[in-house]
């Protein structure tokens, strides 16, 4: 028995609007549920052929479907804020703003200064350390390919986005106050003067308490869903075939084989 009912010729009514910006005419939803019922008759014929099995592309599907729906079926108790605290140390860089750098660099392109490029580099090092304070324009110690040389409060990925890894990698560990280099980016080499670096002070749980909640939850669904796939696997007894002989990988001892 086939089985169309009122509320899928609704929803089947209602896509079909959506997709032609109109309703559809007497005609136009009778072909709907024609459809509908064709497609129906169709899986099922399908199913009691088993052509499913062995289809890639359908295990995928269905074994995706499963995991969603029992992922979305769970429902973890309310949590105690005991438990919310202790998820909140566990994620605390999750709720931590990100330290902020300013910076000076001078660059010096190894296009222009071929082999040259890193002896240059170290001579301006030399010479910007020797002086007291920091130069009025640096930019007269190395090249003008760079946008700007004065950097102020950028994050470490405003500054990756800028120079790459690596190269931020180099300077959030310099100590700020003094000339450092040379050091390499992927458009070559720069000396850095760290002016500040304004560190971020630890986030407080009453700050995000809604969040934290969302998190915890979140967490705790996914978690629960993997320990019901888990006992799902190990209703079965599982036997991998290798060219050497049969490993076994064992599963519920009292479990039939399946």
């Amino acid at each position: 028995t086939i089985t169309v009912s009122a509320a899928e010729i609704d929803a089947l009514t209602e896509q079909w609007a959506r997709i032609w910006q109109r309703p559809p005419t007497e005609e136009e939803r009778e072909a709907i549920i024609r459809g509908s019922v064709r497609k129906q008759a169709l899986y099922r014929e399908a199913l009691a052929m088993g052509l499913e099995q062995g289809d890639t592309v359908v295990e995928r599907r269905l074994a995706q479907r499963l995991e969603m729906l029992a992922k979305s079926l769970m429902a973890p108790e309310e949590p105690s804020e005991e438990q919310l605290r202790a998820w909140f140390k566990e994620n605390e860089d999750e709720f931590r703003q990100p330290d902020r750098y300013s910076m000076l660099q001078v660059y010096f392109d190894p296009d222009r200064r071929d082999a040259t490029t890193l002896q240059d580099a170290r001579a301006a090092l030399e010479e910007l350390q020797s002086l007291e304070g920091i130069p009025t324009d640096i930019s007269n110690y190395g090249d003008r390919l760079m946008s700007q040389n004065y950097y102020a409060e950028r994050t470490e990925l405003d500054l990756r986005k800028s120079f790459g890894s690596g190269f931020v990698e180099q300077v959030i560990e310099l100590e700020p106050g003094r000339w450092h280099g040379p050091i390499l980016s992927g458009y070559g080499a720069h000396i850095v003067y760290v002016t500040e670096v304004k560190r971020e002070p630890a986030p407080e749980y009453e700050a995000f308490e809604e969040q934290v909640k969302a998190g915890w939850t979140a967490d705790t669904i996914e978690e629960l869903g993997e320990q019901f796939i888990d006992n799902l696997v190990a209703k079965y007894e599982i036997t991998i075939e290798k060219p050497e002989g049969l490993v076994t990988i064992p599963g519920s001892a009292a479990s039939p084989r399946r």
